[in-house]
């Protein structure tokens, strides 16, 4: 099937006829190509085509081909959005780069409502993302590398030539006389892409493989597969998982596959922007196979902890209080939390819903009890406290984290144990705390 029919399908196939595409367009080759088959269907099928151009100011005639392409544009009847860089040279180039396309993209989605970005990625970029991550470390279930459909920060993204080869590209490009342009610093080995493009890929070819491009983009695919069975598998695990200001908690009791920990912990970290080592990594698997009790790890961006199968990832910016404040009916302050005292007839008859620790991470916490005079601090080394989170099995690190409140004559009471007080009065009080 050639480019044309190839391009035909994945249109018919995943085009929103009522809504406008951007394409991410450079003017080299693979994004010139794509916007040429566009560009023959643009009619037919009634697309909306907006192309964004953006100049890094690497090159010198960076400037005026920029403006070329705005012209080109113009004479095309396509809607055009330049975006020219500003950029640290003392950074790094690629890296800033793409942070800065990223968010000049996300602005345009924000203006237009596009259906999706589509780009030019093809099979050479698959290979070369791929190889990438297998040298830097990567996991088996993260080789998956690009897919023609895929998400990306709240955005659809388009890639209908990743099964394409730069080779049938070019020869598209000869065959049509189409003309496109050269960066030059796509042969700056300095830079890993330009690197891997000139000297890795054609020594790994000449040496080892000619289709090294087709077994790679088949590692990727396989990858995907597993990727893909994994959310299948641990999709339950992830809807006990709880989020709240406090933080992260996940009951991973349930799970005793290594490789399947290592996806859920690989998940967490990306969805909390917590960077982890291959050795925390594999450290915290062997704790929750091994159902380690409070243990901890200082992170940068928090603290996480593993306590008997349980996962946590809390914030590591909490103040506690050293003094006691009274307890008294309506809401006030304590620190970090926010309490409310409602005082309520006990008929007799009633039945109080009691919190434990794990509400931490899914609501506020409430205890109920007698009325009476009481003081709000935050615990100091109890046997009576110790062994009343002991029996409940309350997560050692949780313990100076949250408050609990003292009668006039030194009776305690917690939010974390789930223990029910007996309440035979006429009058009990319900505390209820929460994180402001």
């Amino acid at each position: 099937m050639d480019l044309l029919k190839k391009i035909k399908k994945f249109l018919s196939e995943n085009l929103d006829f009522k809504k406008p595409i951007l394409l991410a367009y450079s003017g080299g080759v693979d994004s010139t190509c794509l916007l040429d088959l566009l560009l023959k269907y643009r009619d037919e099928y009634k697309i909306d085509l907006h192309v964004a151009h953006v100049d890094h100011g690497w090159r010198e005639e960076s400037f005026f081909q920029a403006l070329e392409i705005q012209k080109k544009m113009k004479s095309l009847n396509v809607t055009f959005h330049l975006k020219r860089l500003e950029l640290d040279f003392k950074k790094n180039l690629e890296n800033e780069s793409r942070n800065q396309r990223l968010l000049f993209f996300k602005t345009l989605f924000k203006e237009y409502k596009f259906q999706a970005l589509i780009t030019a990625h093809q099979k050479d970029d698959l290979a070369e993302t791929v190889l990438k991550r297998f040298l830097e470390g990567a996991n088996i279930f993260s080789l998956t590398s690009m897919q023609k459909v895929s998400k990306f920060d709240n955005f659809t993204i388009f890639r209908p030539l990743l099964d394409e080869s730069k080779k049938d590209i070019l020869a598209y490009l000869n065959q049509n006389n189409i003309s496109y342009y050269i960066d030059s610093t796509n042969e700056n080995t300095k830079f890993l892409r330009a690197k891997m493009r000139k000297d890795i890929f054609p020594f790994l070819q000449k040496n080892f493989n000619k289709q090294i491009l087709d077994n790679l983009a088949q590692i990727s695919s396989y990858s995907l597969e597993l990727n893909s069975y994994l959310e299948t598998k641990t999709s339950k695990i992830f809807e006990k998982m709880k989020i709240s200001p406090f933080g992260l908690y996940i009951d991973l009791n349930e799970c005793d596959q290594s490789l399947e920990l290592k996806f859920i912990i690989k998940k967490i970290a990306k969805l909390k922007d917590i960077d982890l080592s291959r050795n925390i990594l594999q450290k915290l698997v062997l704790w929750l196979l091994e159902k380690k009790p409070n243990l901890r790890l200082n992170l940068k961006n928090g603290d996480i902890f593993v306590d008997r199968g349980y996962l946590f990832i809390l914030k590591n910016d909490f103040k506690t209080l050293k003094r006691k404040i009274l307890v008294k009916q309506g809401s006030f302050d304590f620190g970090i939390w926010q309490v409310r005292v409602t005082k309520i007839k006990n008929d007799g008859d009633m039945k109080f819903s009691l919190s434990n620790w794990q509400n931490l991470f899914s609501s506020s916490l409430s205890i109920y009890l007698p009325e009476n005079k009481y003081y709000m601090n935050y615990p100091s080394p109890s046997k009576y406290l110790k062994k009343l989170w002991e029996n409940n099995k309350v997560p050692a690190f949780l313990r100076r984290q949250v408050p609990i409140v003292c009668s006039e004559n030194k009776e305690t009471y917690d939010f974390l144990s789930g223990k029910n007080f007996k309440l035979k009065h006429k009058n009990i009080f319900k505390i209820v705390i929460k994180l402001k």
